[in-house]
């Protein structure tokens, strides 16, 4: 449901924005369908956090109240931008002059919003992550079509971003264990390299999405003598991905 509301405020900003441009007709009407698209698009954004009330059953009832409070100020904070998005949507409907970027501004907002949970999200499993990497594709595509400058693009971007980096970190954690899960310590290393493995991790501060740097990485591992030609390949991707923002060896990347 998510998906489909940070889509649909796209897309209505993206055909708004397409008939003024090419038409410049009707846009009180236009405007109008556009505000109500874009509200059926937060409702939609929203709604999976507001069902969760209602599930039945007793363990499913305090799972969910446990969740509410566990996420209590991320909720107000989408709670507060939504209501500040209503009422630029309501100007919007009354001043044709500042539609397109205002319309623009309210698309960044809800796409940032659904790529940083989604980010969120695969830290704890659910989708996989060429699903996740794929609705990035779309819904940047989606902000290019509709005249979103790079900055503004980058900014959207910028806590998706870190996540990609703590996904390199994880990465490049498992490749110098050696194991074959990215979710679990890999018993059969030894001591010296688990204990090198546990630093590296330290190394990481998870609650702000905040990853050494790849000079930083290779310096620690050559240090420990762990270094090896996967986690070397694995640093200069991540390296890669910070100078230019493309995710090199993609398919290799979707199963980290």
């Amino acid at each position: 449901m998510k998906l489909i509301g940070i889509l649909l405020v796209i897309n209505s900003v993206a055909v708004s924005s397409w008939w003024i441009t090419a038409y410049g007709t009707h846009k009180g009407a236009v405007l109008t369908l556009c505000s109500l698209a874009v509200f059926a698009g937060l409702a939609l954004v929203v709604s999976d956090r507001i069902t969760e009330l209602s599930v039945k059953g007793v363990g499913t009832i305090k799972a969910a109240a446990k969740q509410a409070s566990a996420d209590a100020n991320e909720i107000s904070a989408l709670k507060n931008r939504v209501e500040a998005q209503s009422a630029t949507v309501d100007l919007i409907a009354k001043d044709s002059a500042s539609t397109l970027d205002q319309l623009r501004s309210i698309a960044c907002t809800n796409a940032e919003a659904a790529l940083t949970d989604s980010m969120a999200a695969n830290f704890f499993g659910g989708v996989d992550l060429k699903t996740r990497l794929d609705l990035n594709d779309r819904i940047i595509n989606s902000l290019i079509e509709i005249g979103v400058s790079e900055e503004n693009i980058r900014n959207v971007k910028k806590m998706w971003s870190k996540g990609i980096c703590v996904i390199y970190h994880r990465g490049i954690r498992n490749a110098l264990e050696g194991g074959a899960n990215t979710n679990e310590v890999n018993m059969k290393a030894n001591p010296e390299l688990r204990k090198a493995s546990k630093e590296f991790q330290e190394m990481l501060n998870f609650s702000q999405w905040e990853v050494p740097s790849p000079d930083e990485m290779e310096s620690f591992i050559n240090e420990k003598g762990f270094m090896n030609d996967t986690v070397r390949e694995l640093i200069s991707d991540y390296r890669h991905f910070l100078e230019t923002g493309n995710i090199r060896r993609r398919s290799m990347f979707e199963q980290l």
